[in-house]
Formats: C-alpha cells, structure tokens, sequence
C-alpha cells in the first residue's frame, strides 16, 4: 500500500544502512530488476507487497535474517527501483523472481513473500516447486471466490488519494497496517517506515497495475497441489487482509502450518520483527 512520485533520495540514505554484498539492476525478461544479496547461507528471497520495494521490509527483519541465510531483496516490476511499465499479472511477477534466481545462478530458494508478494510466491510454488525449498506466506490471500474482502470502509485504503501529499497518504494508510494502539505507542517506528517507502516512489500507473493483478489473482483451487513444506503467518489484527484468507491457505495447502502473531496488523514484519523472525527461522531451520 504504497506509491506516490515525489522522490526522496535523503529518506533512503538515513533509512538505508545495510552494506549488501552485493546489488544492482540487472535484465530478466523485458525489464531490469533492483536486487540486494545480504548474508551467507541458503539463499532466501524476500518478495514485497503491492507498491513497495526493498526497504519496505524495514531495518530488523533483513538484517537479522542475513545472520543466517543468503537474503535475496529486490522490487517487483512496477515498485522502487525496478522498471515500472504497463499491465502486469502476478504470474508475470513470479516469472520475474524466477529470472533473477536464474541470473543469480540460485537453483533452489527459500520463498518469504509478505502481502501481494505471498501471492507471488505461492504462484511460485505451482509454477517452479523446484525452485522452491521452504515457503512462508504472511499476510496474504490465494483469491478466488472463498477469499475474504475486507469491508468496503477498509477497501477504500487501497486506492490512492490525489488530494493528500505522499507523506500524509502513507500516514494516512497506517490506520490499516498496524493497530492504533501500535500506532499511538510508537509514532517513530511509523514514520520511518513512511520514510522508507518515500526513498523509492512508484509512478501512479504502475501502483494501479500492480493492484488490477492484486485484485484478480486466483490459485484457490490449486493449492492442493503445493506439496513444499508451507509456513502462514498472520497477524491476528490485520485489517487489509482478514484472517480467514490464512487459515483457508493453511488448511488447504497439504501439511500446512499457521502461525498468529497477537497484536499485529497487516505488515507484522515492521511491528513485531522478532516474533517474525523466531517464526521464520525454527520454520526455515
């Protein structure tokens, strides 16, 4: 839930700490992708939610993942600074992660996607089960006609507002990604989270065509056929996503396991980091 086309270049710098081994953009398929690699270890990618990139996953989860596994960032067509051109489809957008691995010469990967981003990599995990090794989904949906809207009072938050600056838009959705008690208690976590978003803004179209894919995918009658071993996380507040989408994937993904975070909204990862951590390391071993 992010967007906006005023630049910032002096939010990326402050958020911006980690020394990556190495990043850049590169060519898969008919765009060129920004991708970081951080750390040692089995390769994990991180794929983000609809118009976010890269520093969307904030300044703890990344890092503390890097202290074991090969952390693979990188933004989506259409997000940070990844080419953003055209109509795009979730499937596309997995092809796209699969064309990175193939450029990075990764053969199999861990596969955490948050959002729109867990939609992309459960199409993964039909698509190329053998690039993937262990699969967490947070705070997404498999679409189709069981996926669980959130009423229209919350709907309306993913649609941009023209009469509100881009600081005060990504203010002004945080009613939808964190509880408003996280809110009121930590108002600087808030706000350099918005800071993050800014570094690397997204042209209008582009966050319009990633929500048209957001909003039509559909896999629900596929994932019986996932046979990876399969992590949901949710958080037991989140708005933008309800609940029952988690526990409809987990009980329909063979040998599923759900995890609820208590207290965290839709995008867990920058409020609760270190539950998310823990949940995903003992999954990830």
């Amino acid at each position: 839930m992010h967007l906006i086309d005023v630049s910032s270049p002096q939010a990326a710098a402050a958020h911006d700490t980690r020394e990556p081994n190495s990043a850049g953009k590169v060519a898969v398929g008919d765009i060129k992708m920004y991708y970081e690699v951080h750390g040692h270890g089995e390769p994990l990618l991180l794929i983000m939610g609809l118009g976010g990139h890269s520093l969307d996953w904030g300044w703890i989860l990344p890092q503390k993942l890097a202290d074991r596994y090969k952390v693979i960032l990188f933004d989506n067509r259409g997000s940070g600074q990844s080419d953003q051109r055209g109509p795009c489809t979730i499937e596309q957008m997995a092809e796209d992660t699969v064309g990175l691995m193939d450029t990075l010469a990764i053969d199999r990967a861990h596969v955490l996607g948050g959002s729109m981003g867990g939609m992309i990599a459960l199409q993964m995990a039909l698509d190329h089960p053998e690039r993937v090794n262990k699969l967490v989904l947070g705070a997404t949906s498999a679409g189709g006609r069981s996926r669980v809207f959130p009423p229209p009072e919350i709907q309306k938050f993913f649609y941009p507002r023209l009469d509100l600056s881009a600081h005060d838009y990504l203010l002004w959705t945080g009613a939808v990604c964190y509880p408003q008690e996280f809110i009121v208690a930590h108002p600087e976590i808030v706000e350099r989270k918005i800071q993050a978003n800014l570094a690397y803004p997204g042209t209008l179209a582009a966050y319009m065509a990633q929500l048209e894919a957001f909003m039509a995918f559909d896999v629900e009658q596929r994932l019986n056929t996932i046979h990876v071993p399969t992590m949901v996380i949710i958080g037991n507040r989140d708005v933008l996503t309800p609940p029952p989408n988690s526990f409809l994937m987990a009980g329909r993904i063979p040998g599923a396991q759900i995890r609820e975070i208590e207290g965290a909204g839709h995008i867990f990862w920058i409020s609760h980091p270190e539950e998310t951590v823990s949940i995903v390391t003992d999954f990830l071993g």
